[in-house]
C-alpha cells in the first residue's frame, strides 16, 4: 500500500459536477433506506471517475499495488454506502454511509481481489466488501450531520500516509505489521493484511520471484553502476510499477552500494 494523494478539484472530470449534484439531491430526498438503496444501485455513477482514480495511482490497486490485467478495477467506497459488516457480521441499526455514496473523497480504486468477497484454499474469506469496523462503536457516525473524525477505522486507508507506514515489506514477499504486537497500530495492520488477502493468491511468491531476478542483476554489477541495471532498478521504483513499496524495501537492502543509495 502506497500513499495516494488524490488531486483536488478542479481536476475532477468535467461531467462529474453535474452528475454529482443531481445524484446527491436525489439521495437526500429519499426518505427510506430501501428507496435510497434502489436508487443508488441503479445509478452507480462513480464509474465515471475510474480512469481519473487509476491515473492517480499509476493504474494500480490503491490497496495492494497490483495492476489488473484480466479484470476491470472496482471503485470501492471506503466507508460502505448501503450497509456495514464487522468481522463478517452485519451491523444492526446502521444503513451505511449513504450520504457519501457520490463523494469522490470516499472512493478508492481497488482490484477485485481486495474488494470482492472470495475464499482462499483454506476456506478463509477475504475481500473488503462492506467491512468497516472501528475502534469504538459508540463513536460511529450514523447520520450526515455527524462527524467522521470521531471514528478510528480498523482498516488502513491508502489516502492516509501514516496508515501506509504501518505496513512493512519483507524480501520474502510478505506484507507484515510494522508496529509492535499488542498495539492498536499492529491490530490495524494485521486486520488489513488478512482481510484484503495481501499474502494470499501466491502474491508473496510472485513478488519474491521478481525480486530474485533483480537482486541477481544487482549482485552481478556489485558496487559499480551499470546503466542497464540502473535503469531496471529505477523502473521497479517508479510510481506506476507494481508493488513499488515492496521493491523499494527490498532494493533498500542493497543501499550500501552508492549507486543504489542514490536511487532511493
Amino acid at each position: 500500500m502506497r500513499f495516494i494523494q488524490i488531486p483536488l478539484p478542479p481536476h475532477l472530470p468535467a461531467r462529474w459536477l453535474k452528475v454529482y449534484v443531481g445524484r446527491v439531491s436525489r439521495v437526500y430526498a429519499l426518505a427510506t433506506h430501501d428507496l435510497r438503496s434502489e436508487y443508488i444501485k441503479k445509478n452507480d455513477s462513480w464509474g465515471l471517475l475510474k480512469k481519473w482514480l487509476a491515473s492517480t495511482s499509476g493504474h494500480k490497486c490503491w490497496y495492494c499495488e497490483a495492476k489488473s490485467t484480466r479484470a476491470p478495477f472496482d471503485v470501492d467506497h471506503f466507508r460502505p454506502k448501503l450497509g456495514i459488516t464487522v468481522d463478517g457480521v452485519k451491523l444492526a441499526g446502521h444503513d451505511g454511509y449513504y450520504w457519501l455514496t457520490y463523494e469522490w473523497s470516499n472512493f478508492r480504486l481497488s482490484c477485485q481481489r481486495c474488494n470482492r468477497p472470495e475464499k482462499d484454499d483454506a476456506d478463509v474469506l477475504h475481500g473488503k466488501a462492506n467491512e468497516f469496523p472501528i475502534r469504538d462503536e459508540a463513536q460511529r457516525c450514523a447520520l450526515p450531520a455527524g462527524s467522521l473524525n470521531t471514528e478510528s477505522p480498523r482498516l488502513l486507508d491508502p489516502c492516509v500516509e501514516a496508515d501506509c507506514d504501518l505496513l512493512a515489506h519483507g524480501i520474502d514477499g510478505e506484507v507484515k505489521p510494522a508496529a509492535p504486537d499488542g498495539t492498536w497500530e499492529y491490530q490495524r495492520a494485521r486486520y488489513t493484511i488478512d482481510r484484503l488477502g495481501f499474502n494470499e493468491w501466491n502474491m508473496p511468491e510472485d513478488k519474491r520471484s521478481r525480486w530474485q531476478t533483480l537482486a541477481t542483476l544487482m549482485a552481478i554489477v556489485g558496487d559499480t553502476a551499470n546503466p542497464a541495471v540502473t535503469a531496471e532498478v529505477k523502473k521497479h521504483l517508479s510510481h506506476d510499477h507494481e508493488h513499488t513499496s515492496f521493491f523499494r524495501s527490498a532494493i533498500g537492502t542493497h543501499r550500501d552500494k552508492a549507486w543504489v543509495e542514490a536511487l532511493l
